[in-house]
């Protein structure tokens, strides 16, 4: 097996690498220690991915199974993207200019991998209980609090965007015996398909049961107007009041729910099922607007533009090199991740940056 080719997502997958993080065994012990050693070039990556292991196994109180998603996690997220940019059904048929950039398969694995490591810190970082090992606490709760957007992968694998003053709350056992959660607010949700578990999306209006698909979910706490907007796939909603009533949504429609002016839900609340709303400029949908949101920069510092993309990602940027600051870069981003968006602007002036714990660090 040629090590040489792995990237940090590669070690953290392999069986023997995960032993060696654990020191399980003498064995893997000295054999890791000796390829470290004669590969100094693959410092960063196996530096990387024993953070990795380590999140989610001493962490995350043994929490080993999460490695099995990761993959699809990582593939689930930049599907997430995809459907942003190009395969949402109400579209414009051009898209404007933008900045170009290959697609790197390390930039492309690290932010996935990154992304899926931040999520997890944050379950670390903010559980309600302390979980027994191998168990998710009984209340896990994520909030964008207020950032405008936060980009999470859940540990399933499936990826959502939370809006501004939102949050969900995973139930207990969470991709054990159930995928379930609890939303409040807004968000923009990408879902991995397992039929066996189905994934359920509470709210103070309805339930929505998913078994692969994407969507977003409009349900803030007395909010008179409530909706469900499906983009790609088939969900089924039920209401708590008529149970029995089942209502599937198609691709480009999306269902309202309307409660009386006192914000609680009525005995029978309307409900009624429209297409979804184009802009009849852009002709993208409305709905989604707040996730498509661009984020144009043009002949600025790195200083400056590390100010905005803190603002847009919810994530903190700092510099280990006070000369790049100076870089100056131009361009305009939609609906890209924060890796994305630096792998870009690497491309006018090369730079380096890397991720430790919930933070960019910027460097020459």
């Amino acid at each position: 097996m040629n090590f040489q080719d792995y990237e940090a997502i590669d070690f953290a997958c392999d069986e023997s690498f995960q032993r060696y993080c654990r020191e399980e065994q003498e064995a893997d012990i000295t054999f890791w220690t000796e390829w470290a050693s004669l590969h100094p070039e693959k410092t960063a990556a196996l530096q990387e991915a024993r953070q990795l292991v380590a999140l989610l196994s001493a962490r995350q109180g043994g929490r080993m199974e999460q490695l099995k998603h990761l993959q699809d996690g990582l593939t689930q997220y930049e599907l997430l993207q995809q459907t942003l940019d190009n395969d949402l059904p109400v579209m414009e048929p051009a898209r404007p200019r933008r900045v170009s950039r290959p697609v790197y398969r390390y930039a492309a694995m690290l932010g996935g991998v990154l992304l899926l490591a931040a999520g997890i810190y944050f379950f670390s970082r903010h559980p309600s209980a302390t979980p027994a090992p191998g168990q998710m606490a009984a209340a896990t709760i994520i909030s964008a609090g207020d950032e405008p957007r936060k980009s999470v992968v859940l540990p399933d694998g499936s990826s959502l965007v939370l809006r501004k003053n939102s949050r969900v709350e995973l139930a207990e056992g969470f991709n054990r015996s159930n995928r379930d959660l609890t939303l409040t607010g807004e968000a923009f949700f990408d879902v991995t398909q397992n039929i066996q578990l189905p994934f359920m999306v509470h709210t103070s209006a309805f339930d929505i049961k998913v078994l692969g698909t994407v969507f977003n979910v409009s349900a803030y706490t007395g909010h008179p107007l409530m909706e469900a907007a499906l983009f790609r796939g088939k969900v089924e909603i039920t209401t708590p009041q008529d149970p029995a009533r089942k209502i599937v949504l198609q691709p480009n429609q999306k269902l309202t729910v309307i409660a009386p002016e006192s914000g609680q839900i009525a005995v029978n609340p309307a409900l009624k099922v429209v297409p979804l709303d184009a802009d009849p400029v852009n002709h993208k949908a409305r709905e989604i607007a707040w996730v498509r949101n661009r984020l144009e920069i043009t002949n600025e510092p790195l200083s400056g533009i590390a100010g905005k993309l803190e603002k847009w990602y919810g994530i903190r940027i700092t510099f280990g090199d006070e000369d790049v600051k100076q870089y100056r870069y131009s361009g305009t981003f939609e609906s890209e991740t924060v890796l994305k968006a630096l792998d870009a602007l690497q491309l006018s002036y090369p730079f380096n940056f890397k991720m430790v714990n919930d933070t960019i660090i910027i460097s020459k």
